[in-house]
């Protein structure tokens, strides 16, 4: 059942890893419950979580989905159906959806409102803008698509003897792990616990559904970067790296060795994970965008997450005492305020 659910969700041509079985078990050790849902014999298909909220509500989120294919607009809409059916059925305060879909596809973003859903106000994946670079090219052309100053950064690492490895094994994740929340402190990013990110790397790296790359310097890791393997697309998920890595341009070397290996599985796009939508010199990701953008990637932006309600009445209540709520509930067991995130 996995193998049939992950070859449809995962590994066709739209799928995402957030839409894998390994994903919903993920989240169902934090209080959700999974739903999986065939639209059709292929696709669509949707992994729905749900969760039960004080006050006897009831929320679900379809995390990167549904899956569908998108030179199809009446899969999506006949997803996005079955999708609103399910919300009323529950009783749902509402479930959220946002695929990876081009905001310029106006047929696909109709499918909404003629089901509806309306634009939501919050938004579960940071993601809402990126850039992708084509490996349907030879590595030489893909090369010669750098800006100069990547071209010359990625040389310079080779030669400051920069050598780039797979590695799975816990203590290379652990090693990870604290250059990410360095990473995270630098570019002002929220990261989360050191246990999470060992959880959640070790099931999907176990399920086929990521690689962790690492670029090592002198025997010690300087960057890495967790890319996952979503149908015809590598997407760069995660990326940490230390003062080490600017000195010898490993992160450089580290994203040119990921996208040769992804070539060489067959994967035709490599996403940067995503960029600022106002690329601003005042944002506090602007390096990293200006870093991404040297790899020559073609500019997205998706039309983001959509709601669908069983009530318009008990949907604009819950957004007016939901962060009190959290931060009554947060206080009381002695926590920082968090809102429910399925990932």
């Amino acid at each position: 059942m996995t193998e049939a659910w992950d070859r449809d969700a995962v590994r066709s041509r739209f799928g995402h890893v957030l839409q894998s079985q390994a994903w919903g078990q993920l989240r169902a050790q934090q209080g959700w419950t999974p739903e999986e849902l065939r639209i059709g014999d292929a696709l669509p298909v949707a992994l729905v979580l749900w969760r039960r909220l004080p006050l006897g509500q009831t929320i679900g989120y379809v995390p990167r989905g549904p899956v569908f294919d998108h030179d199809d607009p009446q899969q999506l809409s006949r997803a996005l159906g079955v999708l609103a059916a399910k919300a009323r059925e529950r009783g749902a305060v509402f479930l959220k959806v946002d695929p990876e879909i081009d905001a310029s596809r106006a047929d696909l973003v109709a499918a909404y409102a003629g089901n509806g859903f309306f634009r939501s106000r919050q938004e579960v994946q940071p993601v809402v803008a990126t850039l992708e670079v084509d490996l349907c090219r030879s590595e030489e052309e893909i090369l010669k698509s750098f800006d100069k100053d990547t071209r010359w950064s990625v040389r310079t690492a080779e030669k400051r003897g920069v050598v780039v490895e797979e590695r799975s094994d816990d203590a290379s994740l652990r090693e990870v792990t604290a250059l990410y929340e360095e990473t995270g402190r630098r570019g002002e990013f929220i990261t989360r616990t050191t246990a999470y990110y060992l959880r959640v790397w070790r099931a999907l790296i176990d399920a086929g559904h990521a690689t962790l790359y690492a670029a090592v310097v002198e025997g010690r890791i300087a960057a890495a970067a967790v890319v996952f393997w979503c149908g015809e697309r590598a997407l760069y998920m995660y990326g940490a790296s230390g003062e080490v890595a600017r000195k010898s341009y490993a992160a450089y070397a580290l994203q040119w060795h990921a996208m040769r290996a992804a070539k060489g599985r067959g994967a035709r796009r490599y996403d940067f994970g995503g960029v600022p939508l106002e690329a601003t010199e005042s944002h506090p990701q602007y390096g990293l965008y200006l870093f991404k953008k040297g790899f020559g990637g073609a500019r997205h932006v998706f039309a983001g997450a959509y709601d669908v309600t069983a009530s318009l009445v008990r949907y604009r209540a819950w957004l007016a005492i939901e962060p009190r709520l959290y931060t009554a509930v947060a206080l009381l067991r002695g926590r920082r305020p968090t809102m429910p995130v399925a990932g």
